[in-house]
Formats: structure tokens, C-alpha cells, sequence
């Protein structure tokens, strides 16, 4: 009896590990899903997407929420939302650089040991990609690229 006690009780305290790391996933979690739910809601209201195929969370001095995907025509966008005021810029895909561009350079160009993300968002009102990396020593830096010609527009290094 003893036994069936002691094992009961570790099932019990593993089981009671798992759900609270799972609460606090998914509470940490909670305010990236609800600005990507809200995002993709209001991208599909105001600009018609119909299909998302990525969100990306730029924040610099303003944070904005960008919803990549495909309208009813089948035409290939992007919605910058701002998330204080709600203002809404809306790019055809084709109209710059992708992401894949922006990282690629990003690589020619800077050579980090490692990219952590790349968003695009409003810079000085103008649409850019922004990538954060870390360098050769593990620092922390980021490049802004111009959307619509992939030039550099900012570089932050050694943070």
C-alpha cells in the first residue's frame, strides 16, 4: 500500500508540472494570438484577404501588425496595421522586396552567426523589413531594408 502511495503521488506532482508549464505557455502566448486574430479580422474586413499566409509583430517606435496573404482576385498583399490608431497601408507583394530578399542581404551583407526574425512594418512611414541578428561576437543588431528597393535604410550593431 505504501508504494502504490509514494507513486501515486509522483504521477501526481509530474501531472501537476505539466499543466501548469502548459498554463503558462499558453498564457504567455494569449497576446500574440488575440493581435494576430485581430490583425487577420481586420485585414480580411478592409482589404478583402481572403487567405493568410504569415504575420509578423514590428515594433520600433510604433508597433504595427502585418498580414501577408492572397485577396479574392488571387492578388498577393500585405496589411500594415497600426496597433494605436488602427491606420491601415495595404502593399501588393510585387511591389518590393520579399522576406527572403531581406534576409538573404541581410546575410551578405552582415554575416551573423544566427537571424532571429525578420517583420515588416512602417519606419518613418515607409514600409521596410526590419531584421534582428545576432553578430559575429553574439551581439545583438538589426537592419532596416527598404521594402521597395531592399537598400539599407538603418543599422543598429553591437547592442
Amino acid at each position: 500500500m505504501r508504494k502504490h502511495w509514494k507513486s501515486y503521488s509522483l504521477i501526481g506532482v509530474i501531472l501537476l508540472i505539466i499543466v501548469s508549464a502548459l498554463f503558462i505557455y499558453h498564457a504567455a502566448n494569449k497576446p500574440a494570438v488575440t493581435a494576430r486574430r485581430e490583425a487577420v479580422s481586420l485585414a480580411e474586413k478592409y482589404a478583402h484577404v481572403t487567405t493568410v499566409d504569415d504575420f509578423y509583430w514590428f515594433n520600433r517606435k510604433h508597433s504595427y501588425l502585418t498580414v501577408a496573404g492572397q485577396t479574392k482576385q488571387h492578388k498577393a498583399v500585405f496589411v500594415i496595421i497600426a496597433q494605436k490608431g488602427g491606420k491601415i497601408t495595404v502593399l501588393d507583394q510585387s511591389a518590393g522586396i520579399s522576406r527572403n530578399t531581406a534576409l538573404k542581404r541581410v546575410w551578405r551583407t552582415q554575416a551573423p552567426k544566427k537571424v532571429y526574425n525578420a517583420t515588416l512594418g512602417l519606419y518613418h512611414n515607409k514600409p521596410v523589413w526590419e531584421v534582428s541578428f545576432a553578430d559575429e561576437n553574439g551581439k545583438l543588431g538589426y537592419q532596416t531594408l527598404a521594402f521597395k528597393t531592399g537598400k539599407s535604410v538603418k543599422l543598429i550593431k553591437n547592442i
